[in-house]
């Protein structure tokens, strides 16, 4: 799994992992693989140009690697330049365009429309739903 995040939004990103992890510990037919760009290994470089270039460069080989995308819905509101880059590269990027799964924030009533109508699957924030959903369809 690729999962969608910014290191500004983390709990978001390790609320996932614990969906995941639950779900790997209760669920024997599931397990998973982060391939999300690691927190230890920041881009650096000279100008924001370069940064966003090599950035996209990074995400685009983490993504090549995963079986899917993992989208929160609260990531794609407070983030969406990079979280619609990565959905943009999950889809487009590749001979075949990779599955997208979105989770909606606990609680949360609306989710944005857009991330809705690219997501293969959409699910509540919910363990046994993600497994579920990400087996599915990856």
């Amino acid at each position: 799994m690729f999962i969608s995040h910014a290191w500004s939004y983390s709990e978001r990103y390790e609320g996932v992992i614990r969906l995941l992890d639950t779900a790997s510990h209760n669920l024997p037919w599931f397990s998973y693989r982060d391939y999300s760009v690691p927190r230890n290994s920041p881009v650096v470089a000279p100008n924001e140009q370069v940064r966003i270039s090599l950035l996209k460069d990074r995400l685009k080989e983490q993504i090549r690697q995963a079986s899917c995308v993992i989208v929160p819905a609260g990531m794609y509101v407070n983030d969406r330049f990079w979280i619609q880059t990565e959905i943009d590269l999950a889809l487009n990027a590749f001979s075949r365009p990779k599955p997208i799964v979105g989770i909606r924030r606990r609680s949360q009533q609306r989710t944005p429309v857009e991330l809705e109508q690219q997501c293969t699957r959409m699910v509540n924030w919910n363990s046994s739903s993600l497994a579920t959903a990400i087996y599915e369809v990856c």
